[in-house]
């Protein structure tokens, strides 16, 4: 160990030490948006035909969703995906499958069971889901983002004690590990009859350096 003398000759301890640990911080709030996804499927031996069904029932589910109110940049479309239905044993081509994605946000939760009943009622036949949302996730993030950072403080004021060692409680270094740009969201199935918002979970974590000094 390594000592300075100071102009009233008391010794201090120059070597320095590291104290790293990771804070974390969980919030759980209820939804106030939800994105249903659906897929509209049509399937037949003729490539053109499926696809112009495929077209057809999509464009009437569009103009239900218009005329019940959605807007429309709040409805997102995926292009249109084929595949080929093969009978293997006989090596033969037996239909196309034209799928197309269909993305609705629904900013009011009271129409959400509207809304899925109408896409059901308009042809949507694959693959339906709804994911439950904040519409302001960074607010929360920022809560979440708070508590990691006592976390961290916390943990280092314990981790301190226990191997009896000094430290400054400013840390020297912060690194926010966790995205606000990533939400968790809960997922619902569509085979559920109670279409009730969910709890999205937003977390955050931080790693913090403190700088300790030996007894």
């Amino acid at each position: 160990m390594q000592f300075r003398n100071n102009n009233n000759n008391i010794c201090m301890p120059t070597n320095k030490g590291y104290l790293s640990v990771n804070g974390n911080g969980y919030i759980e709030v209820n939804a106030d948006i939800a994105k249903l996804n659906t897929r509209v499927t049509s399937e037949n031996k003729s490539l053109e035909e499926a696809q112009e069904q495929n077209s057809k029932i999509v464009n009437i589910l569009l103009t239900s969703l218009y005329d019940y109110g959605i807007p429309k940049e709040n409805i997102h479309t995926e292009d249109i995906s084929v595949t080929r239905n093969y009978d293997y044993t006989n090596n033969v081509l037996i239909s196309y499958k034209v799928s197309q994605l269909i993305s609705i946000l629904i900013n009011d939760l009271s129409k959400l069971k509207d809304v899925y009943e109408l896409v059901i009622e308009n042809g949507a036949n694959d693959d339906i889901s709804v994911d439950f949302m904040l519409s302001n996730p960074s607010y929360y993030y920022s809560k979440a983002l708070k508590k990691a950072s006592q976390d961290a403080i916390n943990k280092a004021s314990l981790l301190a004690k226990n191997f009896s060692l000094k430290y400054n409680p400013i840390p020297s270094k912060v690194t926010e590990v966790s995205s606000s740009l990533q939400p968790i969201t809960y997922s619902s199935s569509s085979n559920f009859q109670d279409l009730a918002p969910g709890l999205v979970k937003i977390r955050a974590e931080v790693k913090a350096v403190f700088t300790t000094f030996p007894f």
